[in-house]
């Protein structure tokens, strides 16, 4: 199913809108700070994923954060996260910026450990997973080269296409009252 896209007219300022949304859980905030270059092109913001799975060593876990359950998940975590996103595959839609929801996160230094055979480190100074990647079902896209942004909503978790069509429009609502009029308003010259 296609997701739901709206156009952004003006592009509100991304820093705002991350603002706008402190306090939604794993906040993803994908800001390009250069412009005129092909690595400065668009900028991303999303929150409040379906899931999650992260990894921390060989444990790993895949979490359901709409029903709050959590289940371990043997072996490499990318399997298990292709198996989170498998029932919700789509083509992207053409025009807009890559990233139109989907699974974003890190991978930190330490998942290498799992990879080769490397020594541990002596402790675990910040206690942080190796690895969290989240599923979005919305993103704010900006595309900084043509003044444009983009509020894509997936639907996601729901596969059938009027369950889909519902949440995504659920969600939509809930980013653009989140957001807020002030935020979608041009900003103040500094």
């Amino acid at each position: 199913m296609t997701p739901l896209v709206e156009e952004i007219t003006p592009a509100p300022v991304s820093i705002r809108c991350c603002e706008a949304l402190e306090g939604l859980p794993y906040r993803l905030f994908l800001d390009s700070a250069s412009t005129g270059s092909r690595f400065g092109r668009y900028s991303f913001l999303a929150a409040d994923p379906v899931a999650i799975v992260r990894s921390r060593g060989a444990e790993s876990e895949r979490l359901d954060l709409l029903t709050g359950t959590g289940t371990g998940a043997a072996g490499d975590p990318l399997i298990a996260l292709r198996q989170v996103m498998a029932p919700h595959v789509a083509a992207p839609v053409a025009g807009l910026p890559p990233f139109q929801g989907g699974a974003a996160g890190y991978v930190g230094y330490d998942w290498g450990l799992t990879l080769e055979r490397l020594p541990s480190p002596r402790y675990d100074d910040l206690g942080l997973p190796d690895l969290v990647i989240a599923l979005y079902d919305w993103v704010l896209a900006w595309d900084h080269e043509s003044s444009r942004a983009w509020l894509i909503s997936t639907g996601i978790p729901e596969v059938s296409a009027d369950g889909r069509r519902n949440r995504a429009a659920a969600r939509a609502a809930f980013v653009k009252e989140r957001i807020g009029a002030r935020t979608l308003a041009p900003s103040d010259p500094d």
